[in-house]
């Protein structure tokens, strides 16, 4: 029983008799996570980590995992035919900084980023892309905090694919930073720094089925 605004309320319980938010007091608090608790951590749900705290991601839609699909093979076929290193998809944990864990949608690794240890999350990569999800947490993530966060990690370049907005942004990276290697719209073909010869079709790509 508890006591709220001088109010007595049952507690929900399992079939055992333990109040079943028990569960939640067996966790850190948010702001509290370590990077081996959360790398501990298995869970379903695609989960990311920084400073801290858990950021629970949007389960994908149908159209978010059929241009994901698109972008892995189009991406994987370019690598294996040159043997360059490894395309991997979500979920996958890339190690971005300490205390920074992110789960690209899909992601490039070099021969000399993929790990020997390969129980251990890749510490960086050459490539990542994000399809945006239409939330606003989703979008704020995906265009300002990853973009932050990639950068910081060195990761060369950077695919922002938009369906919102119909377009695939490629940032390259210059120093620290990101700059805008290019902004493509429907009709137009998306062309990789990082990866010489290597393009995407923005039409193929936002209509992938």
């Amino acid at each position: 029983m508890r006591s709220v605004a001088n109010k007595t309320i049952e507690e929900p319980r399992s079939h055992r008799g333990t109040p079943v938010w028990e569960l939640a007091r067996l966790y850190p608090s948010q702001g509290h996570w370590s990077e081996e608790a959360y790398l501990d951590l298995h869970s379903n749900q695609l989960i990311e980590f920084t400073h801290g705290v858990l950021e629970f991601l949007e389960i994908p839609t149908l159209k978010h995992q059929l241009i994901v699909a698109f972008l892995y093979e189009r991406l994987q076929a370019h690598v294996r035919r040159d043997k360059l290193g490894k395309v991997l998809f979500a979920p996958l944990r890339i190690r971005v900084a300490p205390e920074t864990i992110r789960e690209p949608d899909v992601v490039y690794l070099s021969h000399k980023k993929v790990p020997r240890n390969k129980s251990k999350p890749p510490e960086g990569a050459d490539l990542v892309m994000e399809v945006v999800s239409p939330s606003e947490a989703s979008r704020k993530r995906d265009l300002i905090e990853k973009r932050r966060d990639y950068a910081q990690a060195g990761i060369a370049e950077y695919w922002i694919v938009d369906p919102e907005s119909s377009t695939i942004t490629v940032l390259a990276l210059n120093g620290s930073k990101y700059e805008q290697a290019g902004k493509y719209k429907s009709g137009q073909k998306a062309t990789s720094r990082r990866l010489p010869g290597f393009e995407i079709d923005v039409t193929e790509a936002l209509t992938a089925d």
